[in-house]
């Protein structure tokens, strides 16, 4: 396997790494309000719903923020040296916010939505919740195979971006 695709994953990695503080906040705020019962007769569409706008829209946002930054690199990719590409350049805010919903946000959701789905429900998940199960693990998958395979992942296709080594500048 090729240094930069190692170092891709790594990077990967560390910027998962540093999303657990704000995972553990959002997941600390639920038992709480949980516990007291605030949230105990939330409709499984309306949880998912406050889970998504409270967990993985700013992440997703903060790390299009990153990329789509003049450094175009995550706190990962900048340990690492890494960085993402256009092919005009740096990927700008959009490019970098379709990468990182393709990257994190379209799978996280669909996890999501399967997750509460099955949660409380007896006997064998219906084809849907399936589906969604397993495209939810397909897309990191696929993305994950293309990138060690060609070096480009599928959010950088979709999204016509590239992840590049870092130039040193003085």
């Amino acid at each position: 396997m090729r240094p930069r695709r190692v170092a891709r994953v790594v990077a990967t990695l560390i910027d998962v790494a540093c999303m657990l503080p704000w995972i553990g906040v959002v997941a600390a705020a639920g038992a709480v309000l949980y516990v007291s019962g605030v949230t105990h007769d939330l409709a499984d569409p309306l949880g998912n719903a406050i889970g998504f706008v409270t967990l993985i829209v700013p992440i997703t946002l903060a790390a299009a923020g990153f990329d789509g930054t003049a450094r175009h690199a995550s706190p990962g990719k900048r340990a690492l040296r890494l960085r993402v590409e256009s092919r005009s350049g740096g990927p700008g805010f959009a490019r970098a916010l379709l990468r990182n919903a393709i990257k994190y946000a379209v799978p996280w959701e669909l996890g999501h939505t399967a997750v509460f789905a099955l949660v409380g429900s007896s006997g064998a998940p219906p084809l849907w919740v399936t589906a969604v199960l397993v495209a939810a693990y397909a897309i990191p998958i696929a993305s994950l195979v293309l990138m060690l395979v060609t070096g480009r992942a599928l959010h950088d296709r979709v999204a016509g971006t590239m992840v590049a080594t870092a130039v040193a500048t003085a």
